[in-house]
């Protein structure tokens, strides 16, 4: 059964136990990243997961919380690669295409770094042992850029696209449907509610839904969400409606601010949840793994 490891379930506040959004479909041999924000990297591989196993990124939209990662998770993966690994493809709304080129291509940020473990007798070394030859390739990738409908297609699993209404028009920004042979999740990254984000979750198995704070005042939320950020986020009501008009299965919550995490502030989030939605409720934690 295919099944979703939360890698970052929180913000762009760090606390010690959540930090940015990141999320990988294990197919059972074949790993596809959505999102990769702080940290991303190290929480892959304390998940016990190969950042080579991983054959394709998405993007939910770039906001530092959901792809601050990219660039250490592409110069890992294609450092840790050999012959045998597959090319990667990155995909995402624009300018994601771009972004990967600025940071690995010939004249990225990184060229040096990358130059230097090309050509470095040592580096060389440490590739061949690996069973690497030389000369050492510089790293190669797919990147396209998608807007709401696209649709992309492989072996295991089939994508969907739809607008997440976020930010725009600053940032683009789109959530993901992956229809897999076992079944079907939808992570709609940061939106508030919104007709798009509903019809693509229609009939899913599972989906995870940013659920950002609680907008009622009934408690102290975080500064963001006092000053209108919640307006662009769903809470746990939102959530669990787009969750009952899609008629999911299952609804994980996902991506909360630090007073939302909070035991007694979580536990209310899922009675929210659940008075409107009568599937099952699970409020995310880092390194939770969910079957869908």
């Amino acid at each position: 059964m295919a099944k979703v490891h939360v890698l970052g379930s929180g913000t762009p506040t760090p606390t010690p136990d959540r930090f940015g959004s990141s999320y990988v479909i294990d197919l059972g041999g074949e790993l596809v990243m959505v999102d990769c924000g702080p940290a991303t990297t190290h929480k892959l591989a304390k998940a016990g997961l190969s950042a080579t196993d991983v054959s394709s990124v998405f993007l939910t939209h770039h906001h530092f919380d959901h792809n601050v990662d990219l660039p250490c998770y592409l110069l890992v993966r294609w450092d840790q690669s050999t012959p045998d690994t597959s090319e990667l493809e990155v995909f995402g709304p624009q300018p994601t295409s771009a972004i990967v080129a600025e940071l690995i291509g010939t004249e990225g940020v990184f060229r040096r770094d990358i130059h230097a473990r090309i050509e470095h007798p040592a580096s060389q070394r440490v590739y061949t042992t690996r069973g690497g030859e030389l000369p050492r390739p510089w790293p190669t990738w797919s990147a396209q850029d998608l807007v709401p409908g696209d649709v992309a297609e492989r072996e295991n699993w089939t994508v969907t696209t739809a607008r997440a209404s976020h930010v725009q028009p600053y940032l683009d920004s789109l959530a993901y449907r992956f229809d897999t042979p076992t079944g079907s999740v939808v992570i709609t990254g940061d939106t508030a509610r919104c007709a798009e984000v509903t019809e693509l979750a229609r009939g899913a198995n599972t989906l995870l839904c940013c659920c950002w704070d609680h907008p009622d005042g009934d408690e102290q939320v975080d500064e963001c969400v006092a000053e209108g950020m919640v307006g662009n986020m769903c809470g746990p009501a939102d959530a669990a409606k787009i969750a009952a008009e899609a008629g999911v299965e299952q609804l994980v919550l996902v991506h909360a601010t630090p007073s939302m995490a909070r035991p007694n502030s979580s536990e209310k989030a899922v009675r929210i949840a659940e008075e409107i939605f009568d599937g099952t409720v699970v409020f995310a934690q880092e390194g939770l793994a969910v079957d869908i």
